[in-house]
């Protein structure tokens, strides 16, 4: 029987604590860079060291209700995760080949339609509607540099 501290809650919550301070001091550390309190490059890892650390808190200070089975998935849960692992992938790859777009296009229809086990035409659809927002959040406003590949846009 394992002792009270070592449980998993206390060990990774333990663990997140020490992240969170981690991060803290790289903002701290960061600060005499920045122009205003909110703004620089302290800002992020501040943010994240704070959360980290409540979070870990609250994974430590949870109480244990019970302990339930899980099953490892198998059959068509499994072959779900197997052909989503092997779509993104297939992503890494298809990505450098036909660029960003496309490759977004084609694999954002291929995991709804695998995931959702929605039909085909409301998995182009959808897959259009997610590729144009990222197209625009991304590339339009952010001026954030993707693979082009084989076609240029």
């Amino acid at each position: 029987m394992r002792t009270k501290i070592l449980q998993e809650k206390n060990v990774g919550g333990a663990v997140t604590v020490i992240f969170g301070l981690m991060s803290l001091y790289e903002a701290k550390r960061m600060y005499p860079y920045s122009k205003d309190f909110v703004t620089g490059d302290h800002a992020m890892p501040g943010v994240i060291g704070i959360l980290l650390i409540l979070l870990g808190m609250g994974l430590i200070s949870e109480k244990v209700i019970e302990n339930k089975k899980v099953d490892f998935p198998a059959g068509k849960t499994l072959m779900i995760l197997i052909s989503s692992i092997g779509v993104l992938f297939l992503y890494c790859l298809l990505i450098m080949l036909v660029g960003y777009v496309i490759s977004t296009f084609i694999i954002s229809i291929l995991l709804i339609r695998i995931i959702g086990n929605y039909r085909w035409i409301f998995s182009m659809v959808t897959g259009a509607i997610i590729t144009a927002v990222l197209y625009f959040i991304f590339i339009v406003l952010l001026k954030t540099p993707f693979p082009i590949g084989i076609f240029a846009f």
